[in-house]
């Protein structure tokens, strides 16, 4: 345990003094205190569409701002050992695989989730700054979106251990974008919008060979209030029907699974790796 923590103080100290993730976080930050003042400077017509602007603003900010973070600390969090041939040194000392992939991982997901705190609590203090009430609402959705970015992180870190960190991180865009269109095409199955039997089958086998994107209820609740403002009208199929509903337990053990799978796989393969 103790060489463990060595490697995750280690890889801390190396991760934070990394310049790119500094700047992204403080981007993020800067744009997050901006979406604050935005309804202010914009001047609303209700209280209800600042809510809106605010929402909307969050919903697209911080998943990328976090994404990114996660692709900086997982394309480098391994393979930068791997490239520089550091890796070699550490293993000649009596420095068991597993005591260092232990550690990077303690390393890498409580950076991650540091940073995701960050961002949870200054859209928790953007949500006050403009009326509240959605409180619940954006925590389980950044809760959420936490859990999502750290498996795409543990793919990454995977996937570096045989791959170069460009190549890694392509592969897991293109994953998670697929899987991201799967879920919502399962989403319409689930509301009737997507009625054939035959595509309802298929989206059905492909739904439970992704991992469930866990979600919360924070797009559903923009469309509502756009909905309730009169600023978004429809004919016939109601678009949030479009929208998945929030992770239940049956979506969030299937995560739990894949992250176990995950990081299981991750030890393997460090221990088998050629240095």
């Amino acid at each position: 345990m103790s060489q463990a923590l060595a490697v995750a103080r280690y890889t801390l100290i190396e991760m934070i003094r990394r310049r790119l993730l500094g700047v992204i976080v403080a981007i993020g930050v800067v744009l997050t205190a901006g979406i604050a003042i935005a309804p202010h400077v914009l001047r609303q017509p209700t209280p209800q569409d600042g809510v809106i602007v605010v929402l909307t603003a969050l919903g697209a900010e911080v998943p990328y701002a976090i994404t990114l973070c996660a692709f900086v600390v997982g394309m480098t969090v391994i393979n930068h050992d791997l490239d520089s041939g550091a890796v070699v040194s550490i293993f000649a000392k009596p420095m068991s695989r597993s005591s260092y992939t232990a550690g990077k991982l303690m390393a890498a997901v409580s950076l991650l989730l540091l940073i995701a705190s960050i961002f949870t609590a200054g859209s928790l203090a953007v949500v006050a700054a403009n009326g509240g009430s959605v409180y619940g609402v954006v925590f389980w959705t950044l809760a959420a979106l936490a859990a999502n970015i750290v498996l795409l992180m543990l793919l990454l870190m995977l996937l570096t251990a045989y791959l170069n960190n460009v190549m890694a991180a392509a592969i897991v865009l293109v994953f998670h974008y697929i899987a991201g269109q799967v879920i919502t095409l399962n989403a319409m199955v689930q509301h009737n919008v997507i009625t054939d039997a035959i595509s309802r089958t298929l989206i059905d086998i492909a739904y439970w060979g992704v991992p469930h994107e866990l979600t919360g209820n924070l797009q559903r609740q923009i469309f509502q209030l756009q909905i309730d403002t009169g600023e978004l009208r429809f004919g016939g199929q109601n678009p949030i029907d479009r929208l998945p509903d929030a992770s239940g337990a049956v979506d969030i053990w299937f995560w739990f699974a894949y992250i176990v799978a995950i990081t299981v796989l991750l030890f393997w393969s460090v221990r088998r790796k050629q240095v």
